[in-house]
């Protein structure tokens, strides 16, 4: 009920708002964690588990350098305290998402007020999809965290200088070793300065000197450990083949075929991915509190702040001409702020009305109401009949190869089979037919080949029979087939005969 009743003009206790949600999104996200089942559902979390290995062991000198380093290293360390890494991973996912709680609260309260800070904090600690990825081996809740966080301090650093500065060096400069964009993030902060300085009698475009100074500083040591590592001088090694692989797209596509792709992007974040992740709630409560005046100035330089970083963020996304929403969970918490400050001005709007008592928690009610709907959902649909969305039949199938048969090179569309297997992997194209996924196999120097119904039958069309084991060619010798108790999702086990020992 305090959610809405703070008033702007109390005496701020921002220390204990904080401690009270970080202990909520820490439970919240530790309740997530026991009742939902999670496995690898990714490739790059088999790299980012590749690397944490490669620092836990010590070896910081040979890794995927493709792979940013700072996620691997927060696994690594968390991996001090488990002998195993996935779960030390997760473990810093865990603890990345739960502290996001600080710099939400503390921007939305420098931008809104502590009402709409309290509000943007709970919707952290209860937004499903926020704890979904604190459980998960990803780098987007550090990612998050960090971006939020780097934003926060530097606009405090341009209004009041000193200490804070250099700790927004380090916040960008971290968030830059966690994504590829990360990169360009930090040099968007240069143009953001203008926003906070411009006409302001408080913020100083000198404050600039000595952050571009330590952030200089920082890529230049980091370019340089870069340089050991692939033995070319780079601040980002994984953003130069992100760009390959978009120029080389657009060969294959045609600019004709990218650009209708990139408006097609466009045009599924803005009218299905953002009304959709936001929802009805969040959406009406937006335009009250982007629209509806301030009885005290509003800061308009902090909000068009937070708005450009939220823009460039959401351009740089669509460079990877999809509109999932893992890639847009900045900008979809950065315009939840104006979510909770209209609530913020609808609750002390109703405490005037008849039966305000009650209908000032009207907004923070429907907000815990959709959340708590969206989290049975989700809770139902991975326990329920129907097909979870984690491949867990990946684990069992990759489980029981690793206890029943020698390791070798797989031939899977999907390397998590591999991962549990504890066994290298290699794949099909996905214009393969049956004999030349075979034939690719074999020249792979692979033995087991590895179908599943969940992805491959649907990427690759041609290797589809091969969920039928009656329909497999004779150099194929069924192995073991998994088929959990919910549909779609068989994995069926082959070992690659010899060519030459195949009989009638």
């Amino acid at each position: 009920m305090r959610l809405v009743e703070a008033r702007e003009d109390m005496p701020e206790r921002p220390g204990r708002d904080i401690a009270l949600f970080l202990a909520a999104a820490l439970m919240s996200r530790v309740l997530f964690w026991l009742a939902m089942p999670r496995v690898i559902d990714s490739a790059d979390a088999i790299h980012y588990i590749g690397v944490a290995r490669h620092f836990a062991a010590g070896h910081f000198w040979v890794f995927n350098a493709k792979i940013p380093v700072l996620y691997p290293l927060f696994g690594a360390l968390f991996g001090l305290f488990s002998p195993d890494i996935e779960f030390a991973c997760r473990v810093a996912s865990l603890v990345a998402s739960t502290c996001l709680v600080i710099p939400v609260y503390l921007l939305a309260r420098d931008i809104h007020g502590r009402s709409s800070a309290r509000i943007a904090a709970l919707l952290v600690v209860i937004w499903t999809w926020l704890a979904d990825y604190g459980s998960r081996v990803s780098t987007e809740a550090l990612a998050c965290t960090l971006w939020f966080l780097a934003v926060w301090l530097f606009a405090r650093a341009l209004r009041r200088g000193g200490f804070w500065m250099s700790a927004a060096s380090f916040a960008f400069f971290a968030l830059h070793l966690t994504r590829p964009e990360g990169t360009f993030i930090l040099l968007a902060a240069f143009p953001a300065a203008a926003i906070i300085c411009a006409r302001s009698e408080t913020a100083r475009p000198r404050r600039l000197i000595p952050f571009a100074l330590v952030c200089g500083v920082l890529l230049a040591v980091h370019a340089l450990y870069m340089s050991r590592i692939t033995g070319t001088l780079t601040i980002s090694h994984r953003t130069g083949f992100i760009v390959q692989d978009f120029l080389l797209s657009n060969v294959q596509r045609t600019k004709a075929g990218t650009l209708l792709l990139l408006l097609k992007t466009t045009s599924d974040t803005l009218f299905e991915v953002l009304p959709v992740m936001l929802g009805p709630v969040l959406l009406l409560f937006m335009g009250v509190g982007f629209f509806h005046p301030s009885e005290r100035p509003r800061d308009v330089r902090l909000e068009l702040y937070v708005l450009y970083f939220a823009l460039v963020q959401w351009g740089l996304s669509l460079f990877v001409l999809s509109p999932a929403p893992r890639y847009l969970m900045t900008v979809l918490i950065a315009l939840s702020l104006w979510s909770a400050r209209g609530m913020a001005v609808v609750s002390r709007q109703a405490a005037a009305m008849p039966l305000g008592r009650w209908l000032r928690l009207l907004p923070v009610t429907a907000l815990v109401l959709t959340m708590a709907f969206g989290a049975a959902v989700t809770l139902a649909s991975e326990h329920l009949a129907r097909r979870p969305r984690q491949p867990r039949e990946y684990k069992t199938a990759g489980q029981w190869m690793k206890e029943h048969l020698e390791p070798a090179p797989v031939f899977t569309r999907k390397p998590q089979v591999g991962y549990y297997a504890d066994m290298p992997t290699t794949g099909p194209a996905l214009d393969d037919t049956l004999e030349e996924a075979v034939a690719r196999a074999r020249e792979a120097g692979t033995r087991y080949l590895v179908v599943d119904e969940r992805y491959t039958a649907q990427m690759v069309p041609a290797l589809e029979p091969l969920l039928d084991p009656a329909q497999a060619p004779p150099d194929l010798r069924f192995l073991h087939e998994v088929s959990p108790d919910y549909p779609d999702a068989r994995v069926v086990i082959y070992e690659i005969v010899d060519a030459a020992m195949v009989g009638p």
